[in-house]
């Protein structure tokens, strides 16, 4: 009876420092969209950036840090963060319609659209179904596998349920399905090998080092995807097929903060 007693006490507490958290950091939030409304964006940036290390995602609070960045002309920073809010919620219009804008003035001419057939369809289906909708769609679809389980079991012992198994084998098959697409969406929401350059500009090189051959430059802003790295350095691949190897402290990657 202590030890009950002592679990719900320990449940209510940590419930109780999480309201507080919960409203601590909604003040922070206030505090900062309010210093922004007075054009003070670095001081509203410091406020957006202390609950993103908290490891708060969020895709107002990314969209948020954009803005802040795109003010102070840090135009690579936008990008990053614009597509973080993305990251969290692909059907974010806002950070949708600012990602676009701030790709206007970047020096490399680039877009925010999938080229290929795969990726356009790849990601129409992420944003359909997001980490919280395949969630349900797998709790309903599992609810649905354990009622007919258990009909099969009590209400048809030794009859015949040719019916009953196809249900259940299509429902386990539909489970399956929408946990791979569930895994998959995971491992992209806290994993990434796409990445911004910050930085002005960054020389890419036939190897890991500025001794080897010259292939091409690239200016802030610019996405890319990162293919490989080795010590300092990284080889990237741009939207157009080139690739070529620069340093890893020039670009950041499009992932969260994680406790």
């Amino acid at each position: 009876m202590k030890t009950i007693l002592r679990l719900m006490f320990v449940s209510v507490m940590l419930l109780s420092s999480l309201r507080i958290f919960a409203d601590t950091a909604d003040d922070v939030y206030q505090e900062a969209v309010s210093t922004y409304e007075n054009y003070e964006f670095e001081d509203a940036l410091v406020g957006f950036l202390k609950l993103e290390f908290q490891g708060i995602i969020n895709a107002d609070l990314f969209y948020n840090i954009g803005n802040c960045n795109f003010r102070l002309n840090k135009i690579g920073l936008s990008i990053l963060y614009y597509k973080k809010a993305l990251k969290a919620d692909p059907e974010h219009s806002e950070s949708n319609r600012n990602l676009k804008y701030a790709l206007t003035f970047t020096k490399d001419k680039q877009t925010n659209e999938e080229n290929d057939a795969v990726s356009t369809f790849w990601r129409k289906i992420k944003t359909k179904l997001y980490l919280n909708t395949t969630a349900l769609i797998l709790l309903i679809i599992g609810f649905f596998i354990v009622l007919l389980v258990n009909t099969a079991i009590l209400k048809f012992r030794g009859r015949e349920k040719t019916g009953l198994n196809f249900a259940i084998t299509i429902g386990v098959i539909l489970f399956l399905v929408f946990g791979l697409i569930g895994y998959l969406n995971l491992q992209d929401y806290y994993n990434t090998n796409q990445a911004v350059l910050i930085q002005k500009t960054a020389i890419a090189y036939s190897g890991p080092g500025s001794e080897f051959t010259r292939q091409f430059t690239i200016h802030e802003g610019m996405i890319f995807d990162i293919e490989k790295q080795e010590n300092d350095w990284s080889l990237i691949k741009l939207s157009n097929g080139l690739g070529g190897w620069i340093k890893t402290e020039l670009f950041e990657k499009i992932k969260f903060v994680k406790l």
